[in-house]
């Protein structure tokens, strides 16, 4: 869960084409649509449905994951590539993702007021309800990008997040009860770049 912290001293989304290809052959369907029609960065539509859709499934586990956490995991790599960020930042928003929603997009509040990827709170400053269950705008405020929210992300917490350990990182931003979960999510989060971001184009808004 994302609290206001001090500092301590994807296959690509369904194309239409395949979207109509599901709804023929059943939901289910859909994994193995991109077996038979392999997407490519180029096939990315982030729509805004697709950044708004309340995801309130559990569950993560990187070789089961479902066509949402996917293009979750797809979408924080475009959007952070989309900053000029790294592997170093992506694993540390990744690991993040992974250990507060499973990389689904949480639409009630589940714990106190917090929602979103990040479990971020809104009375914590981390933006609207809205806001924090908006993917794009809660990376950003992940991230200390923009002016939507008032608690530091990582790039105010940490500037040299390159050097950190990225669960240590992660906890800086977070805040967490829990804080050695990001770390136990590092390796997870690093497959999911290996295997998605080659075929990822940055993302701006």
């Amino acid at each position: 869960m994302a609290h206001s912290p001090t500092a301590p001293s994807p296959t690509a989304p369904l194309s239409r084409r395949r979207l109509f290809l599901a709804g023929a052959l059943g939901l289910a369907s859909a994994a193995s649509l991109a077996t038979i029609a392999p997407a490519t960065a180029a096939d990315d539509a982030w729509t805004e449905e697709f950044m708004t859709r309340p995801e309130t499934r559990e569950g993560f586990a990187i070789d089961d994951m479902d066509q949402w956490q996917i293009d979750n995991a797809r979408f924080i790599i475009a959007a952070v590539k989309g900053h000029g960020i790294g592997v170093e930042g992506a694993t540390i928003v990744l690991s993040t993702a992974i250990v507060e929603s499973w990389l689904y997009n949480y639409e009630p509040a589940v714990d106190a007021d917090s929602g979103g990827l990040f479990q971020q709170r809104p009375s914590m400053g981390w933006g609207t309800y809205s806001e924090v269950r908006h993917k794009k705008h809660a990376i950003d405020a992940f991230l200390g990008v923009g002016t939507r929210s008032a608690a530091p992300g990582l790039l105010q917490a940490a500037p040299d997040f390159a050097a950190w350990e990225p669960g240590a990182a992660a906890q800086l931003v977070q805040g967490s009860a829990h804080p050695e979960r990001y770390a136990e999510q590092v390796a997870a989060a690093r497959l999911l770049w290996d295997r998605y971001a080659d075929d990822v184009q940055p993302y701006t808004d």
